[in-house]
């Protein structure tokens, strides 16, 4: 996590990924996607992860989340978002999209 003020840049793994919600916002749809570490900040409420992709669902963007709202204090390192990006793959093949 990287933080705003930057006080504070940690690696975080994540684990228990969950599939939230899916709305299309044309040209793209979005994934809320839950996570779970027990290296989040102290301070986080309620994180998810907003992923916008597009018609060949690739992701486009990834936002973190808290409380449903894009996060005010917190932003994703790159190799968060390769662990997200690697998940939602992987989701969508079980699911057969």
């Amino acid at each position: 996590m990287i933080d705003f003020q930057f006080e504070q840049y940690s690696e975080v793994a994540f684990t228990d990924f969950s599939f939230v919600d899916k709305y299309d916002v044309y040209p793209w749809t979005h994934f809320v996607v839950s996570f779970t570490s027990d290296k989040l900040p102290m301070s986080m409420e309620d994180p998810t992860a907003l992923l916008i992709v597009n018609e060949e669902n690739d992701v486009l963007q990834i936002v973190l989340q808290e409380e449903g709202c894009d996060s005010p204090n917190f932003q994703f390192t790159e190799l968060e978002k390769q662990q997200i990006t690697t998940w939602f793959h992987d989701f969508l093949t079980k699911k057969g999209e």
